[in-house]
């Protein structure tokens, strides 16, 4: 099993690699480095010394090799301000067009269009692969919880995935269990809601059972056919760019449609930038599974 210390490192190397992808836009990065300050252990304090040198402020010196240089500095201080100024100096350097930063236009990352049975040739997502590759219990688990986010995805598909990884980890799903932190399936579906569906994530999470997995598959199923805001099928898109430094995804700031009383534990995992993020896939996208294994 990963160890939380060989997680949080493993989440370093992945955002710090996810700065050179031209496909990451600036605020999807400003969303994860908030999201790295709500995990324990990630972020170092900001310093400084004779080997892991000050920030410029003055942008007429932040050449390429200035970049390079922050991000070796990054590796010995993880710091949330080293990690905006870097951020800050890549987005200067997509806005002027430099060679190696601005963003190109992304090879298509489409599934499969909708099937009504798991009958056909399941191609695994290249962050699926990854972590079922890398053969770790925990990730692999993440991961497969988080191809419930890839609104592309129905339900079929889903139960491919679950097909493909019971025949290479046979260990993957746990018995079924009900207690105090996983409690029952509710046969009536007028109970689906968006919450329910929260919920049933967060007992997941307790209890990696296969009858709960097919159970979010067809709740998540019944919402994505109502149309429920963050479940209807989608196309992927990053958000677009922007200039400012401090500037957020526009889904990230918009209000919910509807009120609700409490947030599960599972809620944040379905926020804009981690599905954003997921969406783009490679480093960025292993930077949030890495994240929410964190939050056990």
């Amino acid at each position: 099993m990963t160890t939380t210390a060989t997680m949080i490192g493993k989440v370093r190397d992945e955002f710090l690699t996810a700065l050179d992808d031209t496909q990451v836009s600036t605020q999807l990065l400003q969303q994860l480095v908030l999201a790295a300050e709500q995990a324990s252990g990630v972020l170092d304090t900001h310093e400084v010394d004779s080997i892991i040198r000050a920030i410029d402020a003055d942008p007429v010196s932040w050449n390429p090799d200035y970049f390079s240089r922050q991000k070796y500095f990054a590796t010995r201080n993880f710091s949330r301000e080293r990690l905006e100024h870097l951020i800050q100096v890549r987005d200067l350097f997509r806005q002027r067009n430099e060679k190696g930063f601005t963003p190109t236009v992304a090879a298509s990352r489409a599934r499969k269009s909708p099937m009504n049975s798991v009958s056909f040739d399941y191609q695994p997502s290249s962050n699926l692969k990854k972590f079922v590759d890398e053969g770790d219990l925990l990730t692999i688990r993440t991961a497969l919880r988080l191809e419930l986010n890839d609104r592309r995805l129905d339900g079929a598909e889903l139960q491919g995935a679950l097909e493909w990884i019971k025949g290479i980890v046979p260990e993957i799903f746990e018995a079924f269990v009900e207690g105090a932190f996983a409690r029952e399936l509710a046969s009536d579906n007028n109970q689906w809601n968006e919450d329910y569906y929260d919920l049933q994530v967060t007992y997941l999470k307790t209890n990696f059972a296969e009858k709960r997995f097919l159970h979010l598959i067809e709740v998540r199923e019944q919402l994505r056919n109502s149309a429920v805001e963050g479940f209807a099928a989608t196309k992927a898109a990053e958000p677009r760019t922007t200039s400012g430094p401090r500037s957020a995804p526009q889904a990230a700031q918009a209000p919910r449609s509807n009120s609700r009383q409490s947030t599960p534990a599972s809620a944040p995992e379905r926020n804009p930038a981690f599905m954003a993020a997921l969406l783009i896939g490679g480093a960025i996208a292993a930077v949030v599974v890495f994240l929410v294994a964190l939050v056990r």
